[in-house]
């Protein structure tokens, strides 16, 4: 098994950390994080450093996966995500063996495609990005970098996501429909027509959130 060093360690860590095992592609060296929880341990397996480390253990070989959640902005992910390239790291691709990916699909370095997910036919899958729980991603989909594809989302065929999109906990795009970079669509919201706007949406169908 090839060596993996962690960037995150907190509950989407977790979570990441069982998709590895059941893979048993990689060996878990340990958890890069904040310096306070140097010693710490998550699931077991021990946070080691911070992300000052990280050269070091790319140096010695191991492979690397960000394991930061997404919940809104993609930022610290994304950026992350640019330190080992910038370090001229390598990062995983990650695929539970309880998930299943088309032959036909692609999935972008540092993905991860966790525990029912499907991903069909002619889909593509961007770099560092969460394709989550039981999530189905249909065909000739395509999802962009540093997104997060939340439990349950349905993805229908055709359906163009941006950069940095966050859609919620069993949210559905309907066929075809396209979304910009950087919008986030609620939990449970349905999606019918394009979403042009960077924003926040939510509804059954989806309305753009105000402020105030």
């Amino acid at each position: 098994m090839k060596d993996i060093i962690l960037l995150g360690g907190g509950g989407h860590c977790k979570s990441v950390i069982d998709v590895i095992e059941q893979e048993a592609k990689f060996q878990i060296k340990g958890i890069l994080d904040v310096a306070e929880k140097v010693g710490e341990s998550v699931l077991d397996y021990p946070i080691v450093g911070t992300e000052d480390d990280l050269p070091r253990f790319i140096e010695g070989g191991a492979k690397v996966l960000v394991t930061v959640g997404q919940v809104k902005s993609s930022a610290l992910r994304q950026r992350l995500f640019e330190l080992v390239k910038l370090n001229k790291g390598t990062l995983a691709t990650v695929v539970s063996p309880l998930a299943y990916v088309s032959k036909y699909a692609q999935v972008g370095e540092g993905g991860i495609i966790m525990h029912g997910a499907i991903v069909n036919a002619g889909a593509t899958i961007g770099r560092n990005t969460i394709i989550n729980s039981r999530t189905l991603i249909e065909h000739d989909a395509a999802v962009g970098d540093h997104c997060h594809i939340a439990t349950g989302a349905i993805i229908n065929g055709d359906c163009q996501i941006g950069n940095q999109v966050l859609i919620g906990s069993r949210s559905v795009l309907r066929q075809g429909v396209k979304i910009c970079d950087s919008a986030i669509v609620g939990m449970g919201s349905l999606v019918l027509h394009d979403i042009k706007y960077t924003g926040t949406y939510f509804g059954n169908p989806v309305k753009e959130r105000t402020q105030g």
